[in-house]
């Protein structure tokens, strides 16, 4: 594995520390980025730069150039189009080079800039993200956010490791190779390639599945077992929209919380705290006004239910566009429908008398802004 990351890195020595190796697998997959730490800064004594290696909601790992001075100027894809990226490292610890090249595809022009600094370590910190919600696709949101939550902690566990993951986020991310439920993918894209499935994840699912007494779904997913066919896969997702699955769908995302819960939340700093206290409390008041009761994020009025989810930005790297937004999750189901009351977004399920939308702080529809970007 080094000798192949020395390929990407010319100059790596293997006496190097471990954060060039990460150095060298960021550029083996093309995604170097480079960030000046804001602040007043001597000019002698150079600056501090960050390089983003692993940024998720669960976990933000970066590497940090210490007093580090840069010759050139580094171009940003969005000012050119894609890029094709070598590099160089020489030096030792105090003294270290590296010099980055920056092929522009579009053009064959190419940029240079070297970066002289005395230091190189690791930023890693773990944080909660069962509060947090992303909405690109339409229908069945409920599902693709904990399709969404089991891949942020597959992805964690994949680039930086099981060190970084608790004993039940290590069999929760087998739910991402079970079919299925990897269907309900967040984004326009197939995640097929990028989580393959397993019979790890078909176990996985099994164990959720008879804590739920779902038997109708053991049924499925034992034959599914011995005949992994397109056909029952499909039969399998489609399942998992009936209210059936409501005590299924509550017993996965009460586990994804309980795990989540176990690490710190992110912290912006007083001001921006204050900011998004004020959102919240506005969130609530809104709410209240409008007959509802509850405490953040649940709320409810008659056969409507509301839970509040957050999009939180990075604690770094996001300086210049701080966002913190809010979302409602609306789900209404007619009093005479036969459902769990114990489980949340129940509208989200699809059948008779069941309805769900959700709506930005704005009062924007997201299925409008979703068909918008079709």
């Amino acid at each position: 594995m080094r000798e192949e990351l020395s390929e990407y890195l010319d100059g790596l020595q293997e006496h190097m520390p471990l954060a060039f190796w990460k150095l060298a697998e960021i550029f083996q997959y093309q995604v170097f980025e480079l960030c000046e730490e804001p602040g007043e800064k001597k000019e002698e004594s150079g600056k501090i730069y960050l390089i983003p290696y692993m940024m998720n909601d669960a976990i933000e790992d970066y590497l940090i150039l210490e007093n580090c001075r840069m010759v050139g100027e580094a171009v940003k894809e969005e000012q050119v189009g894609r890029m094709e990226l070598s590099a160089r490292i020489s030096g030792g610890e105090g003294a270290y080079v590296l010099v980055v090249r920056q092929k522009i595809l579009s053009s064959g022009e190419e940029n240079v800039f070297t970066l002289h600094f005395e230091k190189i370590r690791e930023c890693r910190t773990c944080y909660q993200y069962h509060e947090i919600g992303h909405f690109w696709m339409e229908g069945q949101e409920q599902w693709r956010r904990l399709v969404y939550m089991a891949g942020t902690i597959y992805d964690k566990f994949a680039y930086v490791g099981e060190d970084v993951c608790t004993e039940g986020e290590l069999e929760l991310l087998r739910l991402a190779e079970f079919a299925p439920f990897r269907n309900w993918s967040p984004v326009r894209e197939s995640l097929e390639e990028k989580y393959p499935a397993t019979y790890e994840g078909i176990d996985c699912m099994e164990q959720f599945a008879e804590m739920a007494k779902d038997h109708r779904y053991l049924l499925l997913l034992r034959l599914y077992r011995r005949f992994p066919s397109r056909f029952l896969e499909q039969w399998l997702t489609k399942a998992l929209t009936s209210p059936n699955r409501e005590q299924l769908y509550e017993i996965i995302l009460r586990a994804m919380e309980a795990e989540s819960a176990t690490y710190a939340k992110r912290d912006y700093g007083t001001a921006f705290h204050r900011e998004i206290e004020e959102k919240r409390r506005q969130a609530e008041q809104r709410l209240i006004r409008e007959g509802f009761a509850g405490t953040y994020p649940k709320y409810h009025r008659g056969e409507l239910e509301i839970i509040i989810v957050e999009e939180h930005p990075f604690t770094v790297m996001e300086w210049d566009h701080f966002q913190f937004r809010i979302y409602y999750m609306v789900s209404q189901v007619k009093r005479q429908t036969k459902c769990c009351n114990q489980v949340r977004n129940r509208g989200f399920f699809r059948g008779r008398g069941r309805k769900s939308w959700i709506f930005t702080e704005d009062g924007e529809n997201v299925a409008d802004r979703i068909r918008k970007k079709r």
